[in-house]
């Protein structure tokens, strides 16, 4: 392939990675909904998880912008100075290791980890392997591809040993309100333990997955609260209104535990599990209640539910760290950052 040949088939593909990496790095920290990716969406259960960032901190789009932003400097610069050739194939190829040993890291971590998929990454992984292959079958040189692979292995050990395990935690100064036996679903045997929720949390989903696990120690009070500012004063009005459904999710969920305890099971697991849209939600509970549909909604105990919830979530919150799962114990509350019952096990144990 001549040179000319393989910089106008590389360049698109990198900038296409480039565009991709760039978009992800602005809705991690702008928190904004990825186009495409509903609530529930694999989008928001891969970009939401703890695997999103490296140090805790940092997005990980933000290493691949560098690394792109690299490789395509140099592409621009290849074949204008031989000498200069001789320094960037080699460095072209330690990128390529970088990239190809990034996707396959991060594809392993969405099948083996998350068990869901970001359609974004996915699709900059299989560009990035695009790109690798390309480099590398232009200037076939094993050492520096394997240096790269290294450097990505050692960028997915720091991310392992750096991952938190704990997103917020803290200890209320004064008791807290309590849910108590009939007001709200409980799971499990043993000592006491409130879990705050929304509908529409990909963390929440998560930690519903653990519950069997955890119910074998603990009595769990299920506690949904939405976290939308629609209807929680906890949480600030901003442009962006992430949980947006939370609002009615909780109040059907709510209204279909009050008025038909055997039904809210299915019907809460079915929220968690498959994350259906409000209006979708809104269906089977009709479907569920029938005629008494409106009457279960206007109940006055979950406008009393929704009170003592949100107190508890305000009460609980960190300035800047309102999130959910948070799992209560006494006046001690946590947010953890783990898809392991035995660490969430261990964290409220203390240890």
């Amino acid at each position: 392939m001549t040179l000319p040949r393989f910089k106008t088939l590389l360049l698109p593909l990198c900038a296409a990675c480039l565009l991709l990496a760039g978009w992800m790095v602005y809705h991690s920290l702008s928190g904004g909904p990825m186009a495409g990716c509903g609530a529930g969406s694999g989008c928001g259960e891969v970009m939401g998880s703890p695997w999103a960032y490296v140090l805790g901190l940092i997005p990980v789009s933000i290493p691949a912008v560098v690394v792109y932003l690299l490789l395509i400097l140099s592409i621009a610069f290849l074949g204008a100075d031989t000498s200069l050739d001789r320094f960037l194939w080699p460095f072209m190829l330690f990128l390529s290791g970088c990239i190809a040993g990034a996707a396959l890291w991060f594809s392993w971590l969405q099948v083996g980890v998350l068990h869901t998929f970001c359609k974004y990454c996915t699709a900059l992984h299989l560009l990035g392997l695009a790109v690798a292959a390309l480099v590398f079958s232009h200037c076939r040189r094993w050492p520096f591809l394997v240096a790269g692979l290294v450097v990505a292995a050692v960028f997915a050990v720091v991310q392992s040993c750096t991952r938190p395990f704990i997103y917020d935690s803290g200890r209320a100064g004064a008791a807290l309100p309590a849910f108590e036996e009939g007001e709200v679903p409980a799971v499990g045997e043993g000592e006491p333990l409130t879990l705050l929720f929304d509908f529409q949390c990909s963390h929440c989903r998560r930690l519903h997955r653990l519950l069997p696990e955890l119910s074998e120690q603990y009595r769990i009070y299920l506690v949904p609260v939405p976290l939308s500012s629609a209807c929680n004063p906890y949480i600030p009005a901003s442009g962006i209104d992430r949980f947006a459904g939370s609002c009615r999710l909780t109040r059907l969920a709510m209204g279909l535990w009050l008025a038909r305890p055997e039904e809210a099971p299915a019907y809460w697991d079915w929220l968690l599990q498959d994350a259906p849209a409000p209006a979708e939600a809104e269906d089977r509970a009709r479907a569920l209640l029938g005629d008494g549909f409106e009457e279960a909604l206007s109940d006055p105990r979950i406008d009393a539910h929704l009170r003592k919830a949100e107190e508890l979530f305000g009460r609980t919150s960190t300035e800047g760290r309102s999130a959910v799962p948070r799992l209560l114990i006494g006046q001690r509350w946590l947010v953890p950052e783990t898809d392991s019952a035995a660490e969430i096990l261990r964290l409220l144990d203390g240890e």
